[in-house]
Formats: C-alpha cells, sequence, structure tokens
C-alpha cells in the first residue's frame, strides 16, 4: 500500500465510512454481495461510475414498482467451481444442488432483463455477459432431487442396483421375521424387531442367551443387557447386501464425478458469471439502500467542482435520536475553500464528516443522501485526536503530522478535510501556522474545509477571496446550536454566553472580559450582527422572490384577459359581418325572385308585392334583433363608482366614468380597463354587489407561498398539504405553484403526480427545470 492509499484508507476509517458500508451491505441478498460492498473504496473511473449509477437508478424504479428481482437461489459457489476444475474431484450431492440453483438464478436473471431492454438498457446489457447452460441445469436435476438424494433414473445401471437391493433386502427381512417369530417364541429375543449394525440386518438377543443362537455379534447395548447379533443363516444374504450397497455407492460416484467434469468443463465461465452476480447483488443493495434511505442519483462532472445540496449525514439521519439539518455547500474555481467556526457542540465536525461521506459514497457507487455533483477527487481528512504515546505525538504534532502527509499528496484533485487546525498550541502562532498551511492549499488549488474557533484566521479568510467563512448557527435567545450551515457569516465561539449559562459566577465572568479586549468583543459583536444582517437580507430577498411572481402572474393574467377579450371583439365583428351578408344575399334573392315571378307573370302582381312585403318585413325583423338592445333607462341611471355586468357576461366590473354624449363608459372588469358602448352596460343587481364585495373581500388570500416542501414526509401527509396548498394558490389567484418533493426513489413525486391528474384545479404539471430543481420539482399550471 503506497503513502497515498494509507492516507486515504486513515480517512475513511475516520469518516466512518466503512460503517456507512455495513448499512450498505445488510441490503445484499447474499454473501457474494455483501462482501464486494464491503471492499468498496472511492474510485477514479468516472466513465464507471457514471455506467453504475445508471444500473442503481434502472434497479431502483423496479424495486419502487414492487417488482421482484428472479435472486431465489443465488449463493457462493465459488470453491465448488474450483474444486470442478481438479481431475477425477466429485461434488457431493448438496453441493451440485448450490451450483443447480445458482446457475438457474444466473439464467433466469439475464433472461428478465433481456424482456425490459427497452426500460432497462443498462441493466440489460450488464446481464448479457452473464453465462448459462440449460444442458448442465437439466443434467443435474435429473440426476439429484431436490432433497440432495441420487435419483434411481440418474442411469440405468443405478436403478438396476437399488432394485436388486430393493428386492434382496425384502428376501432377507422375510427370512429374518421367521427366525425373529422361532426366538420369541423362546424367549431369547429382548424386542420383537429387526434392526441394521454396520449396514447389516441383526437381532436383539438378551445377553444370557447369545450362545444359544449360532452367528455373529455386532454390538452390545449401552445397558449390557442386549447384545445384536447376526444368525449365521442370513450370512450369504447380508453379504450378498453389502456387495449390491458398494455397487450403488460406486456408480454414485461415477455419477457425480461425470456431472463434476461436465461442470469443470464451463468453470471458468461460471467463475466470471459469479463475479458479475457479486457485482449485480452490491448494485441491489445500493438500490434498496437509495430506496430506502431516500439516496439520489450523484452527478460525475468533468469540470473540477462540487455542489452539494440539501444533504444528510448518513449515520444520523434514521438514527432515530432527532431529526438531522441537511446542509448545502459549493466548491469552484474561485471559491475553492470554506472555514467553519461557531460554538462547541454546534454540528462543525458532523458537517465536515457529512461532506466527506456523501462525496465519498458518490465516488463508491452508492447514492448520496441528497443532491450531489462532484468530479474525481481524492479524499484527505485530520478529524480526531491522533494522539501517541508510543509514538511519542501530541493532540497538536499528530495533527502536524497528518497535515504533512496531506500536504505532500495534495492536488486539485483533492478534497482536505481539516477539524479544529493547529487548535493544540499557542492561539497566535497556531493561527498563523494554520494560515500559512491554507496558503499551500490555495497554491496547489485544492478544495478544502476546516473549521476553528480562532478569531485571527476568520479575519484572514475575509483577506482571500478563495475562501468563504461559513458557521454553524446558533440560536443565541435560547442558547442551543440549530445546526444549520451557513455560508458566507462567520460565527462566534459563545464561550461567554455558554460559560455564564451554565452558572460560572458573575466576578469571574466580569473579570475574563477585561482581559479579552474591546478589539476581541468588536469582533465577535461584528460577527453577531453580520449574520443578523444575512438572515434579513435572505428573508427580504425571498419576500422580494415572492412579489415578483406574483406580479409577474398578474401580469400575464391581464394579457390573457386583453387577448380575450380582443379575440371576442373581432368574434362578434366578424359574426355580425357575416350575418350582415346573410341578410343582403337574402334581400337580393327576395328582390331577384319577385322580378322573376313579375316578368312570368305566374301570379296575380297583387299576390306578388304582398308576399314581397311579409318577406321583407321578417328580414328587416331579423335585421333589427342584431342590434344591441339600448334600455334608456337603465343607462340614465348609471353612475360613475356602479357595479355593471356586460350583455352576455355574468362578470361584475366596475363604472369608471362614462360619457353620455358619445354614449361610452371606462369599465374595469379584474383589474383591466378599457372602453365599450354605453349600451352594452347593465347595472348589477343589489345581490350581485354584495356577493362580489364579498368575494373581493373576504374569501381571497394575499400571503399565500408558492414553495412547498415536502421532503422527508410520508405519501399521505404530503397529499393533504397539496390539497390545502392549491386551494390557497387559486384564492391567492396564483397562476403556478412548485411543490419540492425531492428525488429520493420517487415514490413520493408519483403520488403526487396521480393526484394532480385530473384534479379539478390544475390545468398541467411538469418536472421542473435544472435551475427550477429538476426531479425534485414539479411545477403546477393552475385554471
Amino acid at each position: 500500500m503506497t503513502t497515498e492509499e494509507a492516507l486515504i484508507h486513515e480517512t475513511l476509517l475516520e469518516l466512518e465510512f466503512p460503517t456507512v458500508l455495513d448499512h450498505v451491505s445488510k441490503f445484499a441478498f447474499s454473501d457474494l454481495g455483501k462482501e464486494l460492498i464491503l471492499q468498496t473504496i472511492p474510485l477514479e473511473d468516472a466513465v464507471w461510475l457514471r455506467a453504475e449509477h445508471e444500473r442503481i437508478d434502472e434497479l431502483r424504479a423496479l424495486l419502487a414498482k414492487n417488482e421482484t428481482i428472479p435472486l431465489d437461489g443465488l449463493s457462493d459457489i465459488r470453491p465448488q467451481l474450483q474444486k470442478s476444475l481438479i481431475q477425477a474431484a466429485y461434488l457431493l450431492p448438496s453441493e451440485l444442488i448450490a451450483v443447480l440453483e445458482a446457475i438457474r438464478a444466473s439464467r433466469l436473471l439475464k433472461s428478465y432483463f433481456k424482456q425490459l431492454f427497452e426500460s432497462c438498457p443498462h441493466l440489460s446489457g450488464f446481464c448479457s455477459a452473464l453465462h448459462e447452460s440449460r444442458f448442465l441445469e437439466k443434467h443435474i436435476a435429473d440426476a439429484i432431487d431436490d432433497t440432495g438424494m441420487v435419483r434411481d433414473t440418474a442411469s440405468r445401471e443405478l436403478a438396476n442396483i437399488r432394485r436388486e437391493i430393493h428386492e434382496t433386502a425384502a428376501k432377507l427381512r422375510s427370512r429374518l421375521r421367521k427366525i425373529l417369530q422361532k426366538v420369541v417364541e423362546d424367549d431369547l429375543a429382548m424386542d420383537e424387531y429387526v434392526t441394521q449394525r454396520d449396514g447389516r440386518y441383526v437381532l436383539p438377543i438378551k445377553v444370557e442367551h447369545k450362545r444359544q443362537i449360532p452367528g455373529v455379534i455386532h454390538s452390545v447395548s449401552q445397558t449390557g443387557s442386549t447384545v445384536f447379533l447376526e444368525p449365521s443363516e442370513i450370512f450369504e444374504s447380508n453379504n450378498q447386501l453389502s456387495m449390491l450397497y458398494n455397487e450403488e455407492q460406486r456408480e454414485i460416484v461415477r455419477i457425480l464425478t461425470t456431472l463434476t467434469a461436465e461442470l469443470g468443463a464451463e468453470a471458468r465461465e461460471f467463475l466470471s458469471t459469479m463475479s458479475i452476480m457479486a457485482h449485480f447483488d452490491s448494485m441491489y443493495a445500493k438500490a434498496q439502500y437509495a430506496l430506502k434511505r431516500n439516496g439520489i442519483k450523484p452527478q460525475i462532472l468533468d469540470e473540477n467542482r462540487i455542489e452539494l445540496r440539501n444533504v444528510f449525514h448518513p449515520l444520523l439521519q434514521w438514527s432515530g435520536n432527532s431529526k438531522p439539518i441537511p446542509l448545502s455547500i459549493e466548491f469552484t474555481s474561485d471559491t475553492r475553500g470554506h472555514l467553519i467556526s461557531g460554538p462547541n457542540a454546534g454540528g462543525k465536525t458532523v458537517a465536515l464528516k457529512s461532506i466527506g461521506l456523501n462525496i465519498a459514497m458518490a465516488l463508491s457507487g452508492i447514492f448520496p443522501l441528497g443532491d450531489c455533483e462532484t468530479n474525481i477527487r481524492s479524499i484527505f481528512c485530520a478529524i480526531g485526536d491522533h494522539q501517541s504515546i508510543e509514538n511519542n505525538l501530541s493532540t497538536f504534532s499528530s495533527q502536524i503530522v497528518r497535515l504533512r502527509e496531506i500536504l505532500a499528496h495534495s492536488s486539485p484533485q483533492a478534497l482536505i478535510l481539516v477539524d479544529e487546525i493547529c487548535s493544540g498550541t499557542d492561539p497566535q502562532e497556531g493561527g498563523a501556522l494554520a494560515a500559512g498551511i491554507l496558503d499551500s492549499f490555495i497554491e496547489r488549488r485544492a478544495m478544502f474545509v476546516v473549521t476553528t474557533h480562532q478569531s485571527s484566521l476568520k479575519s484572514y479568510a475575509l483577506s482571500r477571496p478563495e475562501i468563504l467563512n461559513a458557521s454553524m448557527e446558533f440560536d443565541g435567545a435560547r442558547l442551543i446550536p440549530t445546526y444549520r450551515f451557513q455560508s458566507g457569516v462567520p460565527g462566534n465561539s459563545y464561550a461567554f454566553v455558554l460559560a455564564q449559562s451554565i452558572g460560572i459566577p458573575d466576578v469571574v465572568m466580569d473579570r475574563a472580559k477585561t482581559y479579552l479586549g474591546d478589539r476581541h468583543s468588536e469582533l465577535e459583536e461584528s460577527i453577531a450582527a453580520l449574520g443578523r444582517y444575512k438572515q434579513e437580507a435572505e428573508e427580504n430577498l425571498r419576500k422580494t422572490a415572492q412579489e415578483k411572481i406574483v406580479a409577474e402572474k398578474k401580469r400575464i393574467d391581464y394579457e390573457e384577459k386583453l387577448t380575450e377579450i380582443k379575440t371576442k371583439r373581432n368574434q362578434i365583428i366578424g359574426d355580425a359581418r357575416e350575418e350582415a351578408l346573410n341578410i343582403v344575399q337574402k334581400s337580393n334573392a327576395l328582390v331577384e325572385q319577385t322580378i322573376k315571378e313579375i316578368r312570368e307573370a305566374q301570379r296575380p302582381v297583387v299576390e306578388i308585392k304582398k308576399d314581397y312585403e311579409i318577406k321583407k318585413k321578417d328580414i328587416e325583423a331579423h335585421a333589427a334583433s342584431m342590434k344591441p338592445k339600448v334600455n334608456q333607462g337603465d343607462s340614465d341611471a348609471l353612475q360613475s363608482g356602479d357595479s355593471v355586468t356586460m350583455i352576455g357576461s355574468n362578470e361584475i366590473g366596475l363604472l369608471i366614468t362614462l360619457d353620455k354624449s358619445s354614449q361610452s363608459a371606462v369599465v374595469e372588469f379584474n383589474g383591466l380597463k378599457f372602453k365599450t358602448a354605453l349600451a352594452q352596460l347593465r347595472k348589477a343587481p343589489k345581490a350581485k354587489q354584495k356577493e362580489a364585495s364579498k368575494s373581493s373581500g373576504g374569501m381571497v388570500k394575499f400571503d399565500s407561498k408558492i414553495n412547498l416542501d415536502l421532503r422527508g414526509q410520508r405519501a399521505d401527509a404530503a397529499c393533504k398539504e397539496v390539497e390545502q396548498f392549491i386551494s390557497d394558490g387559486m384564492m391567492t389567484n396564483l397562476q403556478t405553484l412548485n411543490i419540492i418533493h425531492g428525488k429520493g426513489t420517487g415514490a413520493l413525486r408519483a403520488a403526487i403526480h396521480e393526484q394532480l391528474r385530473g384534479h379539478p384545479s390544475v390545468e398541467s404539471f411538469r418536472i421542473g427545470t435544472i435551475q427550477e430543481g429538476g426531479d425534485g420539482v414539479t411545477v403546477i399550471e393552475l385554471r
């Protein structure tokens, strides 16, 4: 093992990566997969990792649908396969049954994914390399039954031998029963039964009568009162039976040797198949882990960048002690380092391990617990106390030794995690030494996260654009940590506050503050103020973004309504033109028909003129019906400020101004102002006015949110929140809503999508864009 490999090994131990692997291995189907998972380490092959993640993602999707993966019978048959390669060796029936079940499982798995080529192309291609031999399966199944016994039909010779054994044994038992009957009558037998000793039939005879029956004694009972005697008259029959048993055993060995040799001819192919099956079982365990723990498929990048969004510590999320807080952090070519400060027990070390573990999982083919984007990199860390009496190393010197090794291997592809850097010595010297080490990290273009309590380092980070201050939030009012990671803001150690809350006397605290100095106090107060300002700015930004979305929605609504009005106007004009043309055509037809009848004089002119007048009045009446009905009384009664409706619509609007000279008015409907003919307006009934007032005043909500975060919730509880969320959005007149359900297994997203389908208030919904959150977000368009 090289120095770098040893350093990475120590890093994984400090991050507790083997414990994570142990959790994942429990989901394996067989020891094959478990063994492979426990040997997993971060890899440097980006192409292989991307393919592995695709295969695991396909497998997780199948498991989410409760698909049964055909793995029954899978076991580690590598010892049997190695044994089959030895000439003249033979496997026991139980070993051959294990081989049969394992190779049958691999064949069924290959066939299963061959049928799923379109939906699972990566797994289908992976399983296509599995070797199968139906002839070998049939030969083993024909020769050995499920109990591990060689069948009579395994060979013709074995069938003949067993038939002879059966016949000979039957004759022998019949003869023995006759002998036993006579012995019992003479009161020489201890019990009335026939048994076997050493494969030969014997009778239980009382010890005192053992010499009265000629024969051979094979054994004595434990009490010594019974001897098991083989009568001399059945010697020949017993000998014949023993010879038949020997012939049977030789034939069984021959059959097993033949089957083993047949297996040995394909053993190397099946050894390769077992390697593939072991790999598949490890992917099965990883997919089950991702499904049960809400793992998210990571993105392996080519560019030198890391981004973690809402990741959890894998050993804390399901510990059950408390609800963990997710963490988000980003590393770029401009921001290569983060300096985390904050109080003791505030979560700094957990944050370090969360970052390291999730990236190590992504680079090992295990889905991290959160969104993870990273390129291939080596992880080095110095976490914990490495002091050693044997090696004469203190806490400080042991960390310096580790940092020396890390500096020797740091590169642009390195991620370095250091807890309480240079904290075990003089604060001033330790701070200077730490700054020099961080300068070296920056010079080597490595990415790093360092925790500290030293105020000098917080100031140092402000002077280096490559380093971003960060902190673990602390609730100063309740004096408890919140464990929320805050990027861009240094944190206070709150040593004085915590000491005072624990009960250190005030006189001690006052004396201590005199030694602290004004400059340090000002720095701590500035940090606290900066944290408050950042929180306020983020809150204002959130509110502004929400207001912008609402304003944009209203703008779109107004444009749509204006378009709708224009469309209706054009439709009305078009209908009017069409109707007018129809009237003209009817008039022309009437005139032409009348002229024709007069010329042809088919009827008297008086009758023709009478019909003409009747049809003319019909046409005039139809034309009159097209004109808008002007109710002069209603028009005269309208005044500015009245609630009005338009002809053909029940929508209630507001009359702003009216011009009786031009018989026109300016009205406002749903916030849209336009000019219309006074004749088109009607004063809204009082009941409708009250209803409109009530609906506009009491049923509209102005504080409805546009984002709903459901991550971590169960489907039934989440669906109830979605229903209320949509209802609030409709009452606020929102057009677009965002539901954040996370990627996870996809079960929560599927439940939400099923609820949205056919929902009366939902026009459409879609998966979010990358900027909106990708597969973890569903965007809803309301009606």
